[in-house]
């Protein structure tokens, strides 16, 4: 078996390899260039990205890159491409401009139901028409949710409503303010080099200061250290008694609650941040009713978190205001059009914007801005958290409805001046596609391992990013969104991850056996010809081993593989840990090699995937037991 991991044995020429293999057409410094700067703003660079929330998503400059090799390979200038885990829809959006017909499947409602939008927006003048329709019926509610005065006494918004956790000391009784750190936010962004910030002290009152020296609390006389943490690890210390403990522990006293303690407001000209008046805290809290039923939180992986700070409904995430706001939106839009994709444009940036929940997201002190409820793909928990301004004041906030049109406006443009022929396209969102004579697109939902809409032997590429084993709980993370949205939440039956929490996939062979059954389909729908290519990025050593399981029982044979580049590797998520930010792509055909596969470009600086590499170019030839062989020699590598 180690002469089989030896990646000497491995590295054939690639002009030995040219008539069989797509990838070895690709130049891997040029993509891997193209690819790297893309990952930085993926939106700019394909716009329609923007349409909706999705947590991994592939470069286009990777795939766009082996979708023109593969014509060369196959002699077509029109492929059939078939996408099973097609998520966030880089594959799809790139392959239709390239001009190819698309099959695109997720088990995921939320994916499919955002990328069948994505594809197919309406006009952006129908889309402006109808945010601004939008905008006229909801007025009154706008105004009574977020008119202010500010501080001059001019008319403006609440653009950011600032709220703090309070919770009860569990050994004296205290109600306290749970502030996480000291310096709560600049007044200005950090690149602009002012020293003006918003602070709190230990006993939770909050001031007007400076971030670059110790300052006394104008109401208490403590002292503050601007880069204090008040809550390290989660742990908070009573300033009363001194009794410290964990904060998920004080979350389930009687008593823990959300008491707003800063408001940011704007008119379009002028931004403040202020304390917040009566008036301010009264709009806020009172008078406000919502009706949905979003649903029990369900225990799993990244749910966790949630359920542990005192979270039991999806409804808990949102203030009652942002809630009822949200729901009243959802519920006018039908008023607006008749217009059946106009109206699920509108309603999608609606449901949008709850990522940004008001009692989870987490405040970028230093470039004040929202972060997302799942930023780095993960449930975030603050204790000092701002609610949005849901239709935004103008294009300030992010993840607003107005900012989510305009992303939407500028993704239809995109879509008009890239996309071959699109207002001829055929669509079809159905298993069945006999409704419509060889559409030009097919997005279904459904299990992977049935590709029911799909003709056996009709497809020349199957290209595809998996879920890379238990790196993202796409089912977890994306539930509030479906509940918003009416779809089915709850457990995905099938879905090709693995959750320690769920109990998916956790048995023996298990993920490898789902694996496997999604591949023995995928390959019944290939030609004989045709590849089947796709990235894999992972560090447990077991999860290639399991993979590679599955590509062997499921009769396809190694070709080539190569390394790109696939993440941004400046985000801030990824700075500090070792983090995936090179993907091997994977290329294998569904009929027996007459030779091994082949190892392409340059691989050597990475020693766990060069070995990884080697030991894929004997997929279709492995024998005996060498999955325990494999996997102690790639655990060697990783000490």
């Amino acid at each position: 078996m180690s002469s089989r991991l030896n990646s000497d044995r491995n590295l054939r020429s690639a002009k030995e390899h040219f008539d069989l293999s797509v990838l070895s057409s690709i130049d891997q410094f040029e993509v891997s260039e193209l690819s790297r700067r893309e990952s930085r703003n993926r939106e700019t660079h394909l716009p329609p990205l923007s349409t909706f929330r999705w947590w991994a998503r592939r470069t286009g400059a990777v795939n766009e890159a082996i979708l023109e090799a593969a014509k060369s390979v196959f002699g077509s200038g029109r492929l059939n491409v078939l996408d099973p885990f097609a998520g966030g829809g880089t594959i799809p959006l790139v392959a239709l401009k390239a001009g190819h017909r698309v099959y695109a499947q997720d088990l995921n409602p939320w994916a499919t139901t955002g990328l069948r939008r994505m594809l197919d927006l309406p006009s952006a003048e129908k889309l402006r028409r109808a945010h601004q329709d939008l905008y006229d019926l909801a007025s009154p509610l706008l105004k009574r949710a977020y008119e202010t005065n500010l501080e001059d006494g001019s008319k403006g918004s609440l653009l950011h409503t600032f709220r703090v956790a309070v919770g009860k000391c569990e050994e004296c009784g205290s109600i306290q303010r749970q502030f996480p750190y000291s310096l709560l936010t600049l007044q200005y962004r950090k690149e602009r080099l002012a020293p003006e910030a918003i602070l709190a002290c230990r006993a939770g009152h909050v001031f007007f200061g400076t971030q670059d020296s110790f300052q006394r609390c104008p109401t208490c006389d403590l002292e503050v250290d601007p880069g204090a943490l008040y809550t390290p690890r989660r742990i908070t210390t009573c300033s009363n008694c001194g009794h410290a403990e964990r904060l998920s522990v004080r979350a389930s006293h009687k008593g823990w609650a959300w008491e707003i303690v800063l408001v940011e407001r704007g008119n379009g000209k002028v931004r403040e941040f202020a304390l917040p008046t009566r008036s301010e805290v009264k709009q806020s809290e009172r008078g406000w009713d919502f009706k949905t039923d979003l649903g029990k939180i369900p225990l799993g992986r990244e749910t966790g978190v949630l359920l542990n700070h005192g979270f039991k409904d999806w409804s808990d995430l949102y203030p009652t205001r942002q809630a009822s706001v949200t729901e009243s939106l959802l519920a006018l839009a039908p008023q607006v059009t008749g217009d059946e994709s106009v109206l699920e444009s509108l309603s999608l940036a609606v449901i949008g914007t709850t990522e940004f929940a008001g009692h989870l997201c987490r405040w970028d002190r230093f470039y004040l801005k929202c972060n997302d409820a799942t930023a780095g793909h993960r449930f975030n928990f603050s204790t000092f958290v701002p609610e949005l301004n849901v239709w935004g004041a103008g294009l300030v906030g992010r993840g607003t409805v107005t900012r989510r049109i305009r992303s939407m406006e500028r993704a239809s443009k995109w879509l008009d001046s890239e996309i071959p022929k699109r207002a001829s396209l055929r669509f079809n969102f159905s298993m069945d596609s006999s409704t419509i004579e060889q559409p030009d697109v097919q997005v279904i939902t459904g299990d992977s391992a049935h590709l029911t809409g799909a003709m056996n032997g009709s497809f020349d590429l199957i290209l595809t990013d998996p879920p890379y084993h238990d790196d993202v709980q796409y089912g977890e993370l994306s539930e509030f969104f479906r509940a918003w949205a009416g779809l089915d939440t709850g457990n995905l039956e099938g879905e090709a991850v693995t959750n320690q929490k769920t109990g998916v996939n956790v048995e023996d062979g298990e993920y490898s056996r789902t694996l496997t059954r999604i591949f023995k389909e995928c390959r019944r729908k290939l030609r004989p010809s045709g590849r089947l290519i796709f990235s894999y990025a992972n560090h447990d050593t077991s999860a290639w081993i399991e993979l590679f399981s599955a590509l062997q029982r499921s009769g396809f044979h190694a070709i080539s593989c190569l390394l790109l580049h696939s993440e941004n590797e400046t985000d801030f998520k990824k700075r500090g840990i070792n983090s995936c930010n090179e993907d091997l792509i994977l290329e294998l055909s569904p009929r027996k090699q007459g030779r091994p596969g082949v190892v392409l470009g340059v691989i050597e600086d990475n020693e766990f995937l060069a070995q990884i590499a080697s030991l894929f170019v004997c997929v279709g030839r492995l024998e005996g037991h060498w999955e325990q062989e494999a996997l102690e020699t790639l655990k060697s590598v990783q000490r």
